[in-house]
């Protein structure tokens, strides 16, 4: 009975001991007008923020939208076209859906075939990648593959080749609307040996076409098609 009394004296001591060395607890509390301050800024950040949204998304629909299309009639004046909206014909101007034809076939394929047989050394390699941008995707990668695997670009440059084109007939075929075969004269000047040398080459070309889906533009020289396929024999002169 002694000990037990006596025990509980010594813990109460340690108790309060242990509270003073605590000390008083202190309780910090925000100044109301440093959380008003806070509250403005958020505010004034998410205003912001919306601001930025709609200037995103009014810029993007201004860069998207199409533009604005006016057609007038130059010799007298009249509006044919405002948008999609049309206002008639005159004597010189009738308005009409657009649908690539066999001219525009002709003039792609002579753009791209005059970009691999007239050759310039000042402006081979943008003629050849202007050519590979008129094929079709998978064609280009097919046909750069194919020059590089026969070092064509290569023995070009090494040989310092110049070459003119000439196109001589350039035909639909009667079956298929989207192969043209084209006959033409690549006359070549080149070095081989340290000796100059010219070169005469008549060469007949079969050229398959596809409709662009992305319509008339400037890759496709606005023809509306691109090249998918091209293959090539040399005539006996």
């Amino acid at each position: 009975m002694t000990e037990v009394a006596s025990a509980k004296p010594a813990r109460e001591v340690v108790e309060q001991e242990s509270r003073d060395l605590a000390g008083p607890r202190t309780i910090v509390y925000r100044d109301p007008a440093d959380v008003r301050t806070i509250f403005q800024l958020l505010t004034a950040l998410m205003v912001v923020l919306c601001l930025f949204v709609l200037s995103a998304a009014g810029n993007a629909w201004q860069y998207w939208r199409r533009p604005d299309r006016i057609v007038v009639d130059r010799s007298n004046g009249r509006v044919l076209m405002i948008n999609d909206r049309q206002f008639g014909e005159t004597e010189a101007v009738k308005m009409t859906p657009d649908h690539p034809g066999d001219e525009d076939k002709k003039y792609l394929v002579g753009e791209f075939v005059k970009l691999l047989y007239a050759v310039n050394p000042a402006t081979r390699a943008t003629d050849v990648k202007s050519a590979l941008e008129m094929m079709v995707p998978q064609s280009a990668a097919k046909f750069a593959s194919y020059l590089k695997e026969q070092h064509i670009l290569e023995r070009q440059r090494a040989e310092s080749w110049q070459a003119v084109w000439t196109p001589q007939d350039v035909t639909i075929d009667k079956i298929d609307p989207y192969t043209l075969r084209v006959i033409g004269k690549q006359q070549i000047s080149k070095l081989a040996n340290n000796a100059s040398m010219q070169e005469a080459k008549q060469l007949q070309l079969t050229v398959k076409l596809a409709a662009d889906p992305a319509g008339r533009s400037d890759a496709n020289r606005r023809s509306g098609f691109l090249i998918a396929a091209i293959d090539y024999k040399e005539l006996n002169q």
